[in-house]
């Protein structure tokens, strides 16, 4: 690696999206994560069906089951 790698290292690391590729590798190489299995997709959480709402100014109040 010379130089101007090592430059384009660091501000990559500068961005939020590098932040995160980081931090996630990092977290793929802990000790003690290794063993484990690796995780799956995330399911969204759904809040249910819908039992009212209420409009107030500037918004309003949505009530879920």
């Amino acid at each position: 690696m010379d130089g101007s790698d090592l430059v384009r290292s660091v501000k990559a690391v500068g961005t939020v999206q590098g932040l995160r590729a980081v931090r996630s590798a990092w977290r793929r190489q802990r000790t003690d994560a290794r063993e484990l299995p690796p995780r799956g997709a995330e399911r969204a959480r759904v809040p249910g069906v819908l039992t009212g709402v209420e409009p107030r100014p500037g918004g309003g109040v949505v009530r879920f089951a």
